[in-house]
C-alpha cells in the first residue's frame, strides 16, 4: 500500500474552506483513493520547526493506483485550479509497511 501525504500552506487571500472543498471533490470523482482524511494543522509550532496549514493524508493499493489518480484528468484539472490558491505545498508518497 502507498501512503500518499500532501502539505500546505494558503496563499494571502485565498479562502482555505474553498481549497478543502475543491480536495473533497477529489474521492468521488477520481477512482482509487482507500482512505482520504484531510484536516488543518492544531497547536503551536513548537521545536519541530515551521509548520504547514494543512494536510491530507491518502491511501493507494499500489504505486500504479496512485499514478492513475495523479493523471486523471479531474484531479490535474483541480491541480490546476488550487495552484494559485497556496503560498507552497509538499508531497510524500512512501510504502506502508505490513
Amino acid at each position: 500500500m502507498i501512503r500518499h501525504v500532501f502539505l500546505w500552506k494558503v496563499a494571502e487571500g485565498a479562502d482555505p474552506d474553498a481549497i478543502i472543498r475543491i480536495l473533497n471533490s477529489l474521492p468521488e470523482n477520481v477512482p482509487g483513493a482507500r482512505t482520504w482524511s484531510l484536516g488543518a494543522q492544531r497547536g503551536a509550532p513548537g521545536a519541530s520547526g515551521d509548520v504547514w496549514d494543512y494536510g491530507l493524508v491518502c491511501d493507494f493499493d499500489s504505486e500504479e493506483a496512485l499514478q492513475e489518480y495523479s493523471g486523471h484528468p479531474y484531479h490535474l484539472e483541480v491541480i490546476e485550479r488550487l495552484l494559485p490558491m497556496f503560498e507552497a505545498r509538499a508531497v510524500c508518497d512512501f510504502e506502508l509497511s505490513e
